[in-house]
């Protein structure tokens, strides 16, 4: 569900976002992964060295790592054509890993959490991990994403995760 920023709810449930990302030592959680079914999503990609990432902010080159954590509202995303396969996980599914193909540059258009319009361009890092919030607040998971073979393989994990899962139940 689209929501309106600004607001002490929205607020108050970014702070939750962040605080549960950082306790699981992710990089981005968006709000269905902890159950409240609104657009909104943080990225912090400030942990991880290794992996570069570019980002323009209203067509300007801006350092990414001033703007983390990054909260964003209600978010469309344009790709680009250009696209790689790369190795990425979820805090959704512990301990599984496999590649995904994603845009390796990206066009955001958002609202902050003061309700501002905001459109970021990003690369790297930056653009995958944008694409598996987004994802997610569109009911997409990454093992989605992933080629029939590689999902194949990882069907016996996948398959121990569920049986957790429904023992919690």
């Amino acid at each position: 569900m689209r929501v309106t920023p600004p607001n002490e709810k929205l607020n108050e449930l970014s702070r939750v976002l962040e605080n549960t990302m950082r306790e699981a030592e992710g990089i981005g959680l968006a709000a269905p992964q902890i159950g409240v079914s609104l657009q909104i999503a943080v990225v912090d990609l400030r942990k991880v060295e290794k992996r570069p990432s570019t980002m323009e902010l209203m067509g300007k080159p801006v350092d990414w790592r001033v703007h983390m954590p990054l909260f964003f509202c209600n978010p469309v995303i344009t790709l680009t054509r250009k696209r790689d396969d790369e190795d990425e996980g979820c805090l959704s599914f512990p301990n599984l890993h496999g590649p995904v193909r994603r845009s390796l540059r990206i066009q955001m258009d958002y609202l902050d959490l003061k309700g501002h319009p905001v459109t970021l361009t990003a690369g790297g890092l930056l653009a995958r991990a944008l694409q598996h919030e987004v994802d997610h607040l569109m009911g997409i998971l990454f093992i989605d994403r992933m080629a029939p073979d590689v999902r194949r393989a990882l069907s016996p994990e996948l398959e121990i995760l569920q049986q957790k899962q429904l023992a919690r139940k």
